[in-house]
């Protein structure tokens, strides 16, 4: 889903890091457009640095569209950019305000963690991964 396509925030002229799709989700948030964007890596950038929010805009955008799709009881969001805990009730903000009411659903109107950070941290996709493998296994 790194490849959706996101509306451009009017007050962006940045074209995207993806070489694919340009304006994609990873395009507009990933840590190497974020490096490329604002010429300094996400991890030195501060918690008020105007590139949080308008990252905070692009992923509230794509998890609005994750809602519209799949439904799912909650939103976990991993990986380097998210270790910017900050962003997280930014994210819910602009997720809520993109849905504009079109969802009732408690849980992602309401609920302050809808979209958490994985409870293994970074090793989420490698535990994922081994849990699938010892099950395949045992059948």
């Amino acid at each position: 889903m790194g490849h959706v396509k996101l509306v451009v925030r009017d007050d962006d002229p940045y074209k995207g890091k993806c070489p694919y799709h340009g304006t994609c989700f990873e395009g507009l948030c990933s840590g190497p457009a974020i490096e490329e964007r604002w010429g300094i890596s996400a991890k030195e950038l501060a918690p008020d640095h105007p590139a949080w929010d308008l990252e905070a805009w692009y992923i509230g955008q794509a998890m609005a569209n994750v809602v519209l799709t799949l439904s799912p009881k909650k939103i976990i969001l991993g990986g380097g950019v998210m270790h910017q805990s900050h962003l997280f009730p930014r994210i819910l903000k602009y997720m809520r305000e993109d849905l504009n009411g079109y969802i009732q659903n408690d849980a992602v109107l309401h609920d302050d963690h809808y979209i958490v950070w994985p409870k293994l941290g970074d090793n989420a996709g490698l535990c994922g991964s081994l849990a699938l493998a010892v099950d395949a296994l045992k059948k």
